[in-house]
């Protein structure tokens, strides 16, 4: 598959403020229309009344589906709000169960407005089933409600801590793991406002959704970790934002093509897989989203904003010591490694004078004057050749051979 985002030169790092800005201005729309209007509840965190009904004859193998379709639209017709499932044993599917929403007022008592209920939807089950007869009944009581409630909030924040604790383990740094767990509580908030916003029915499907939406969103992030470390020990002179910014567009092609075929499936199941999976299929696919932005526009960015945190204190805890400011890993490199001094070549006419001198010196004949002008021309050859002239080559091969033997 074509990779459209390794060879690109975005700087994803440099506008961290504005995806900042728009998981804000996200989160903060979803809390405001939490605050003004609540989370539609369902009948899991309310209460209500749930009722069995026996049918006449099991349901033939591959029928469920049909059976649950013409109970709900036998429901709707009786105006009475509920769940249905189907139940029975492990033989035969013969058993249908209503859970409906009870509310008091008007004068009425719950348990009043739940015989009310059961009534309706007797009249209508038994146009849709004849011979069906109800089972048994009870009130479920807020009480349960909350205990729900509770249950559902500490799972979420549990497994919040341990993906944390995690975390930490696997990077040996706070700043890794907290920068994961800030991306994780942005999902939850941005699920939780947008069904604030659409006022979806909130019941135990949805924490399941939200937990699964935590469990992907943290694997998205890790991997992202995973580049951001390895690229570390491999572009040892970059700097951490610009080592993140390479991590970020050498994994997006991985975290979009997932997000995407999930997706593909979750739209499928939301158009195609009926109402009762509707609620908890619009969550996965909120959360889906919501997660693979935060992985790659909120959890690495804010670990580039630790870093520089980190940074900069450690340069103001070295200038009130007095010490010099740590260079850039590349500088440093540059300047602790010593260069070599470069031997100027002498220019042949120079050498070739010199020798004449010497010959001249030493009282030698014009054959010695005619080797100096050889010595001369061989000088020029080798200038031209880019190398030391023979002559210095020869002195330079001489006294290597003088410190072996002194050594």
């Amino acid at each position: 598959m074509v990779d459209l985002f390794r060879q690109r030169k975005w700087d994803l790092v440099g506008y961290r403020n504005l995806w900042f800005a728009i998981s804000l201005a996200v989160i903060i729309t979803g809390l405001v229309f939490w605050k003004i209007q609540g989370l539609n509840y369902g009948i899991d965190f309310t209460g209500g009344g749930l009722v069995t009904y026996q049918l006449k004859k099991p349901v033939p193998p591959g029928k469920e589906t049909e059976t649950l379709r013409r109970a709900r639209e036998a429901a709707q017709r009786a105006g009475v709000e509920a769940q249905l499932q189907m139940a029975g044993t492990a033989s035969a599917v013969d058993q249908i169960l209503v859970r409906t929403r009870v509310v008091a007022g008007g004068g009425q008592t719950e348990d009043q407005i739940l015989d009310a209920q059961k009534a309706k939807l007797q009249a209508t089950l038994s146009q849709a089933f004849p011979g069906i007869r109800e089972v048994e009944s009870q009130l479920v009581t807020p009480v349960v409600s909350k205990e729900l409630i509770r249950k559902a909030i500490y799972a979420v924040a549990w497994g919040c801590v341990f993906i944390l604790l995690w975390i930490r383990l696997r990077y040996f740094d706070f700043k890794w793991a907290s920068s994961a767990l800030v991306a994780l509580v942005h999902d939850v908030l941005v699920l939780i406002g947008v069904f604030a916003i659409t006022q979806r029915e909130v019941n135990s499907p949805f924490v399941a959704a939200a937990l699964t939406v935590v469990g992907y969103s943290v694997h998205d992030t890790i991997v992202i970790f995973d580049r951001i470390r390895e690229n570390l020990r491999l572009r040892k002179g970059a700097t951490f934002a610009e080592t993140a910014n390479i991590s970020l567009l050498e994994t997006m092609a991985r975290s979009v093509n997932t997000v995407l075929t999930v997706l593909l499936v979750l739209v499928a199941v939301y158009l195609l897989g009926g109402v009762s999976l509707r609620d908890f299929t619009f969550a996965l696919i909120v959360g889906m989203i919501a997660g693979a932005y935060s992985s790659i526009f909120n959890a690495s960015q804010l670990l580039v904003v630790l870093k520089n945190w980190e940074e900069r204190a450690i340069a103001r805890r070295r200038a009130l010591a007095g010490r010099p400011a740590r260079q850039p890993a590349r500088a440093a490199a540059v300047a602790a490694s010593p260069r070599p001094a470069r031997v100027q070549p002498r220019p042949a006419v120079e050498i070739a004078e010199a020798d004449e001198d010497e010959a001249e010196e030493a009282g030698g004949t014009g054959e010695a004057v005619e080797v100096a002008g050889a010595k001369g021309a061989e000088a020029s050859a080798d200038q031209r050749r880019g190398r030391a002239p023979r002559s210095e080559r020869r002195k330079l091969k001489a006294g290597g051979r003088k410190r072996k033997k002194r050594f």
